[in-house]
């Protein structure tokens, strides 16, 4: 019995002609650098039509500073900024969506929140068809590549900043390197009451560092930490700073130095460093990760804004009001001493297979602990 396979199979003609594509135009197709560009124009224009981008990002001047840049740029189209932390931001978007209020377009700051709470209840798009501009994700551009930014498997939340952390901080003018210069060094009696430590059972820099705690010494380690040490903790990382400038705390965990720097630059606090310990420097992008809000009011605006922020203006103005380092190799560093070295590599806690670790690891240990 014979069987027509006439619609399955292509004529010779029509193979040939596929060939001669291959040959000589490329395959597959390439997009015409004109695709683009008419991409833009459309989006450009739709976006000062629509007028507005409201945008969630970092708290404080210079984060307010770094992100409102987009203003000089894009006049036509006004931005609404609200300084927000993330642990208080995800919570208000959630509860907005729930009674049918949808007045968000990006948020921009840590991916704790975005990839815990904004994720899981369907309040983040993916943000990879939002770019356009080709410089965006030229993969020269970037440290590692274009992709290495991405935090989680879905590509939603983009990771553009990246710097050296420093997990511990030490003030000097109470405990020199002697008395603490090294990780193993926080378990000693001594400094029992005297550690400050960003509330690590929230989302944010305190439960990172729990989990390099976890990750590096075990359950147990951590659990005599919390439970011995008898830190101080706090939501508030101005506040952790000031207490540690006075010698109320000599010890810091989880401390943000973008809070550090202004009272540094005051004179205040100057002898507040870093603990250098491998295991508790990490590589990551703090505050410096942007989403794409699912119904954002203003969706061609909010494709303009991601585009400039990831531009080399718009890294260039992160770096500039920050003082964080874009991880874009075109852009200068905002803080050189915090630039990776060649050839070393550090944990990334802030991706998603380490904010997984944190939810399902930390948290469960330092709240039954800190109860």
């Amino acid at each position: 019995m014979k069987t027509n396979n006439s619609n399955l199979s292509f004529s010779l003609p029509f193979r040939l002609l596929i060939l001669l594509g291959i040959v000589f135009l490329g395959w597959p197709p390439k997009v015409s650098p004109q695709a683009w560009k008419n991409d833009w124009e459309k989006t450009l224009a739709a976006a000062k039509k629509e007028g507005k981008v409201v945008v969630a990002g970092g708290v404080g001047e210079s984060y307010r500073n770094a992100l409102t840049a987009f203003r000089n740029s894009y006049p036509e189209i006004q931005l609404d900024y609200l300084g927000a932390q993330g642990r208080d931001f995800a919570p208000r978007i959630v509860q907005e969506r729930r009674v049918g209020q949808f007045l968000w377009d990006i948020h921009i700051g840590g991916s704790s929140s975005m990839l815990n709470v904004m994720m899981p209840q369907g309040a983040v798009d993916p943000l990879q068809p939002a770019l356009i501009l080709p410089e965006a994700s030229d993969d020269s551009k970037w440290r590692n590549g274009f992709k290495d930014g991405w935090m989680d498997r879905e590509e939603n939340v983009y990771g553009f900043s990246g710097s050296i952390f420093y997990g511990v901080f030490i003030n000097r003018d109470f405990a020199s390197e002697t008395d603490i210069g090294k990780a193993e060094d926080l378990w000693n009696p001594r400094w029992k009451d005297k550690i400050v430590w960003h509330d690590p059972r929230a989302g944010g820099t305190g439960s990172h560092q729990a989990l390099m705690v976890l990750l590096q010494f075990g359950e147990e380690a951590l659990k005599r930490l919390l439970r011995d040490q008898q830190p101080v903790l706090t939501t508030d990382y101005r506040q952790q700073v000031e207490w540690m400038a006075q010698g109320r705390y000599p010890i810091g965990i989880g401390l943000h130095e973008t809070f550090l720097r202004p009272f540094q630059k005051e004179g205040v606090g100057k002898n507040i460093k870093p603990l250098q310990d491998n295991r508790f420097i990490l590589f990551v992008g703090s505050f410096g990760h942007v989403a794409l809000i699912n119904r954002a009011p203003h969706p061609n605006a909010a494709k303009v804004y991601i585009n400039w922020l990831l531009s080399k203006e718009g890294q260039a103005a992160w770096a500039k009001f920050t003082g964080e380092n874009s991880r874009r190799l075109d852009v200068p560093a905002g803080d050189p001493e915090r630039l990776a070295k060649p050839g070393t590599e550090h944990l990334n806690t802030q991706k998603q297979e380490y904010a997984e670790k944190v939810q399902k690891l930390v948290f469960p240990i330092v709240r039954e602990v800190l109860k």
